[in-house]
């Protein structure tokens, strides 16, 4: 009984606890929520995230937005720090980027309570990625809200202030040791020994990281890399210095199935039609290829060309062809193939006609001298008259069908020697002869110091010489002189002083200058991607090449010269990420006058090579260039974007619709299609970003913000939906039409918002770099208009330039100035070097932002002259920017 009176108490108590408790919930539903403005400090506001168990029961919300409202509302935000007298700069923090940048949600892996901003230099890091997120436009995410561009503008101004006069302390950062990649051994070995190699055929790819392929962080060693570089020095070695007991060999140069051919051989793609003059070839030529062989010694050597009469059918064969082999541009043989009696002996004989046309193209013996001599096969030119076809041929400039063409050739020998003349390679090498054989020994070691030397980018010792020596007496043992400098060469070229690049510093404190040989070696391989030349390690000998003057002087003297090209051949091309284009093959439905043999990638290339070189370092195309050019040593980097003028050549000139160049040599053209201007008229540039049978606005606006304005992207989702097709027996839609309904939802938006319109501006080029008016698939005039994260309106082409470069923090000034820190360090640049950046761009402005001055900041700058100590060095960080592989439609 006791117990049965006891629990019936309890029960009771706990009613009555529950209803006290419910009654104390309901008031405080009632009650006003807390302006979270006024929270006191410390006290988290209340969260408006909160879900009640009704709430669950509630279907999710549609997320799909239709424009062009896409504005959704925040949560409130959770205020950073104290309010009591709230700046202007925590304000716009917390009013736009707090209620996704929390500790809770982390949207993006950032959150902005460590963001100090009393001190910004204290959390520079996330600074700097506030800072280029708002600089790209793309925080808060498009369809979100936003504040006004000037307010942004002004909020990152002062944040990079800030930053900037706080970053008092040198922190140049430490690059490891790296080997030569290949690239550079090629350039390396072309200024030691004159000879010009094809790296690729011997060493591995090397990778790529922060957008370059000289990133000292990507250049690892494995021992299959050894190997490579061992077997490389010997074949290097023997090309250099020739070998008078050569064996007989044979090189072939095309596709060996054109050599003997039973089908009508066909060309490497790009390689044309061959109906007019090829660049080196005479004048009244056309067609055929030109190959560089390297001819071991003096002798005599016997040339096959590839087949061009074939029984199954003869094409090709009404009309005559003159056939014409040249070494070093002078002829040497000449023959006739085709015409109306050879025509008619294939028709009645088949077979033996056949054998005898194309034995006339078979083992031509001819005498060659030593070292690397260039090789041609050509046709005189029949006719400069239009096709004898009963439709226009395919290929834009016109021209000839039924001619032939030569696609493969094979050279053999040497079949006897008659001698070792001095070629280019050879005159590197011997810098000395011996008249006795009681000379050789010290005339080898004046060749081996020499150089070693000049491979070892420093003056040499005994003690870098005597070993190297002692490879010169096992060789001289079996092959004589010339075998004792080859053996020595070889392990000069295989030593780690050759294909490593070590940097120590001067002195033993935590940061450390470089000494002036480490100066020069580095200043080389950032300017021409190779070796110091002599003047350069006089210099730097002479601890001359570190003071200001001296170090100017020579940056203008290394820019002039032809080995600079290296800077758009590889510099921009990487930056501009070209090796894209190498993976987009033309559709041949949709653009035959643009694919297979036509496929105009090389010269597109060729075009943008030399029209970044030709603002890089106009004096070298001075001649033919307005006069405000002439006699200038760089223009401003702005030019990349708005010169009037390009290279073309008759092929190039012909798809961009311009029909007043003639021939395949190219030369500047003034343009008059202000589309045209600039990087962004490129056919290289428009068909590296687009897919091969359409265009691609995503890739393009990617492309823009990743390389243009190094504000890349987030990387798209894993699974993105295709884009919608139009189907047969719809109304056609534009591609504008189909993206608007793959952006529909919010997330889509966020980075298609900022995207798109940067590409939907050069919608009016094709896939392939054309100018068009209409959509390809309704025929409607195509719109390209749009509208910029900082609410600038923009209609095309003209208008995107004309912002990119009206940008009050010029942008592409800063992105370029990035890749070029990048590239010349040799390492990714992380937010410790970005007052750095903007020191050099800010600098650069008063030169009109001229290339030379933001190649003499970088080269003048802490990071490029000093090292850290390797115990001293920082953590190492996230990169300041990551190039991102956009996909997407």
């Amino acid at each position: 009984m006791t117990q049965r009176i006891a629990r019936n108490a309890i029960a009771t108590c706990a009613v009555l606890l529950g209803l006290v408790l419910a009654d104390t919930l309901q008031t405080d539903a009632q009650a006003p929520q807390s302006d979270p403005r006024t929270t006191a400090p410390g006290t988290a506001a209340p969260s408006d995230r909160t879900v009640t168990p009704s709430d669950r029961t509630v279907a999710p919300p549609d997320r799909t937005v239709a424009p062009p409202d896409r504005t959704v509302a925040p949560p409130p935000p959770r205020p950073i720090g104290p309010q009591a007298s709230e700046s202007p700069q925590r304000t716009l923090i917390n009013q736009y980027c707090v209620a996704c940048h929390n500790d809770r949600l982390k949207s993006g892996g950032l959150t902005l309570t460590a963001l100090n901003l009393d001190d910004p230099h204290q959390s520079a890091e996330i600074g700097e990625k506030v800072i280029r997120k708002l600089r790209g436009g793309l925080m808060p995410p498009a369809g979100a809200r936003r504040p006004d561009g000037r307010a942004a503008t002004e909020f990152v101004s002062w944040l990079e202030n800030k930053i900037d006069t706080a970053a008092t302390e040198s922190t140049p950062g430490r690059v490891a040791l790296r080997r030569l990649n290949r690239r550079e051994y090629g350039y390396a070995i072309r200024d030691l020994l004159g000879l010009n190699i094809d790296a690729t055929a011997w060493l591995p790819d090397d990778n790529v990281k922060g957008n370059f392929d000289n990133n000292a962080a990507a250049l690892q060693v494995s021992p299959n890399f050894i190997n490579q570089y061992v077997y490389a020095a010997r074949a290097v070695a023997l090309e250099a210095i020739g070998n008078p007991k050569a064996l007989a060999e044979t090189t072939t140069y095309g596709d060996v199935a054109n050599m003997v051919i039973s089908l009508p051989p066909s060309g490497a793609p790009g390689t044309g039609r061959q109906q007019h003059r090829i660049e080196g070839m005479p004048f009244g030529t056309r067609g055929g290829f030109i190959v560089e062989h390297n001819f071991p010694a003096d002798g005599e050597y016997e040339l096959t060309i590839g087949d061009m009469a074939l029984a199954r059918e003869v094409p090709r064969m009404e009309f005559e062809n003159t056939v014409i082999a040249l070494l070093d541009g002078k002829e040497f043989y000449r023959t006739t193939i085709g015409g109306e009696e050879e025509h008619k002996a294939i028709d009645q004989t088949l077979d033996p006609a056949v054998e005898r046309i194309n034995n006339r193209l078979r083992k031509i013996r001819f005498h060659a001298t030593a070292g690397q001599h260039k090789l041609g096969i050509t046709f005189v030119h029949r006719s400069f008259a239009e096709s004898d076809e009963r439709v226009r041929t395919i290929a834009l400039e016109g021209g000839q069908e039924r001619i032939q063409a030569a696609h493969a050739l094979q050279i053999r020998g040497p079949l006897t020697v008659t001698g070792m003349s001095g070629s280019a390679s050879r005159s590197k090498v011997f810098i000395c002869e011996p008249k006795a054989p009681r000379e050789e020994a010290a005339c080898a070691n004046r060749i081996v110091e020499n150089l070693a030397r000049r491979a070892f980018r420093r003056p040499v010792t005994a003690e870098d010489v005597n070993p190297l020596m002692a490879f010169y007496k096992t060789g001289y043992v079996t092959g004589g002189f010339d075998g004792g400098v080859r053996d020595a060469l070889s392990a000069i070229l295989a030593s780690p002083h050759f294909l490593y690049r070590a940097e120590s510093g001067v002195g033993t404190g935590a940061t450390r200058t470089l000494s002036d040989l480490e100066l020069a070696s580095r200043l080389s391989f950032f300017l021409w991607s190779s070796i110091p030349d002599d003047e350069l390690v006089k210099l730097a000998s002479e601890s001359r090449l570190s003071k200001p003057d001296v170090l100017a002087a020579q940056v203008s003297r290394m820019l002039a010269d032809p080995r600079a090209e290296s800077l758009s051949e590889d510099f921009a091309f990487q930056w501009l990420h070209l090796s894209k284009l190498d993976e987009i093959t033309p559709d041949r439905g949709q653009f035959p006058h643009a694919s297979g043999l036509l496929d105009p990638r090389a010269l597109f290339k060729e075009e943008l090579r030399l029209f970044i070189d030709s603002v890089l370092r106009p004096s070298a195309y001075a001649q033919g260039a307005p006069s405000n050019v002439e006699g200038r040593s760089d223009q401003s980097v702005f030019d990349l974007l708005t010169a009037d003028y390009t290279f073309l050549n008759e092929r190039v000139a012909m798809l961009y619709g311009i029909e007043t160049v003639k021939g395949s040599h190219f030369r500047r053209v003034a343009l008059d299609n202000p589309a045209r201007r600039g990087l962004l008229g490129k056919g290289a540039i428009l068909m590296m970003t687009a897919y091969p049978n359409r265009t691609s606005p995503v890739l393009r606006g990617a492309w823009i913000m990743d390389r243009l304005l190094g504000t890349p992207p987030s990387d798209p989702p894993l699974e993105v939906p295709s884009l919608p097709e139009n189907k047969r027996g719809q109304p056609a839609k534009t591609l504008r039409a189909r993206l608007e309904q793959h952006r529909e939802k919010a997330t889509c938006f966020a980075c298609h918002g900022v995207m798109d319109p940067l590409g939907f501006a050069l919608e009016n080029f094709n896939a392939v770099g054309q100018y068009r008016v209409n959509d390809p698939d309704t025929q409607t005039p195509i719109e390209a208009a749009g509208q910029l994260p900082d609410g600038t309106a923009i209609t095309g082409p003209d208008d995107l330039r004309k912002a990119l470069v009206d940008r009050p923090d010029h942008q592409f000034v800063q992105a370029l100035t990035e890749n070029l820190m990048t590239y010349a360090l040799g390492r990714s640049l992380d937010y410790h070097d970005m007052p750095t950046v903007r020191r050099i761009v800010r600098e650069a402005s008063k030169d009109d932002y001229r290339f030379k001055s933001i190649v003499l900041g970088v080269v003048s700058s802490d990071a490029f002259r000093k090292r850290e100590a390797e115990d001293q060095a920082p953590a190492p960080a996230k990169p300041a920017s990551t190039s991102t592989s956009t996909g997407g439609p």
